[in-house]
């Protein structure tokens, strides 16, 4: 995995004037010592194209150059997209608008929105014509389209909002401000970063004594890794673990909090983003519901014990779940609560190592805000 504190990501549209100065930034940034990275040189042959956009979004300080093309290209805008997941993006980006970026006048932007738009009504009615059973890969794609459409109004005006300097400016000065302003970026301290590598790696379980080894439990390190992945992106956005957390029968792995504050009417409010990770060798149906009923009555109590919303996502960690566990996970619809009676909101995914894929209910609750969708591709997503 590269090291994004201490290097420069360049997202662009290929071709045109929007390379050109890509193709000079890339010379003055080395000129003056800075690491530059960019697809056309650092991807490599037979390179995973979304890997590596992802990891464009994780970058430090990203240079972006915006144009119509950009904003209309799906690649472009699953970057962008990608940083925009990541926080502190007005602290990461550097953009250059060119002229041909209609992003100043608000109707012009809304030509943005209806098309992508229009791009995910198409590509979810060609969908639609064919089998189910031919569609991997398109369903990602859609997936995709939906984020950008629901982003694009906001990283728009973003871009708007911001006071950028022309592409003649920074030409003009070889990229002068720029470069001063990105040494600054990257020099500034990377302590959290730092804090999340050393508190981030899950804990060793512990085996139930008596209980023989199993294959199962030669499988572990698989599930460890995601876990550790998944726990990072949490500290990463300020979620706090919490120690020794138990309930009932729930002896769990791990849980992480984030507590949200606002006021509705000048009334504090503070509502409760709770993870609970739990592993399970041996995951049958009857198990499945028993844990789903545990975790829902867990977030009831914390709920009201608290007076305020809990949001809580149970996580269950396994090795290798049947077909019959997968349909049971998929189906399942997520308990609905009344907003005056029940402040109590759950859900439930599964993670399975053997095949790094995670499983969740398709119909997902998201009354209240819970947006649970969201966290899925967040935090989950392998």
């Amino acid at each position: 995995m590269a090291n994004t504190d201490q290097q420069v990501y360049i997202s662009y549209a290929w071709g045109g004037e929007s390379e050109r100065i890509a193709n000079e930034l890339d010379a003055d940034l080395q000129e003056n010592g800075i690491t530059i990275i960019r697809d056309k040189r650092d991807l490599g042959y037979k390179g995973s194209i979304s890997e590596f956009m992802q990891e464009i979004g994780r970058g430090n300080a990203i240079i972006v150059i915006v144009s119509d093309k950009y904003l209309k290209s799906p690649n472009c805008m699953y970057e962008l997209v990608e940083i925009a997941q990541y926080k502190n993006i007005h602290d990461r980006i550097f953009p250059i608008v060119l002229g041909d970026a209609d992003i100043y006048n608000p109707v012009s932007r809304i030509k943005y929105i209806k098309h992508w738009e229009d791009k995910l009504k198409e590509l979810d009615e060609a969908m639609k014509s064919v089998s189910s059973a031919n569609l991997d890969g398109l369903r990602e794609e859609l997936d995709s389209y939906d984020e950008i459409r629901d982003n694009v109004s906001e990283l728009t005006y973003l871009f708007k909002d911001m006071n950028t300097l022309t592409p003649d400016m920074h030409e003009g000065s070889d990229f002068a401000r720029l470069i001063s302003i990105l040494r600054e970026r990257l020099g500034e301290e990377t302590e959290n970063k730092k804090a999340v590598s050393h508190s981030a790696a899950p804990k060793e379980r512990e085996k139930p004594e008596g209980r023989e080894k199993t294959s199962a439990d030669t499988k572990i390190g698989s599930v460890d890794e995601y876990l550790e992945k998944v726990v990072r992106k949490l500290v990463r956005d300020d979620y706090q673990e919490l120690e020794y957390e138990r309930f009932g029968e729930l002896r769990l792995d791990m849980a992480f909090e984030r507590k949200d504050k606002y006021k509705m009417l000048l009334i504090p409010i503070v509502d409760y983003h709770r993870f609970l990770f739990l592993y399970e060798a041996d995951l049958d149906e009857d198990r499945l519901i028993e844990l789903e009923n545990e975790f829902e009555e867990y977030c009831a109590v914390e709920s009201k014990n608290k007076s305020a919303y809990v949001y809580t996502f149970g996580m269950i960690l396994t090795d290798s779940i049947s077909d019959e566990v997968k349909e049971l996970m998929t189906e399942t619809t997520p308990a609905e609560y009344d907003m005056l009676t029940d402040l109590a909101i759950t859900a439930v995914a599964i993670y399975s190592a053997d095949e790094h894929e995670i499983y969740y209910p398709k119909s997902i609750s998201e009354k209240h805000n819970s947006d649970f969708s969201g966290k899925i591709k967040n935090y989950l997503r392998p």
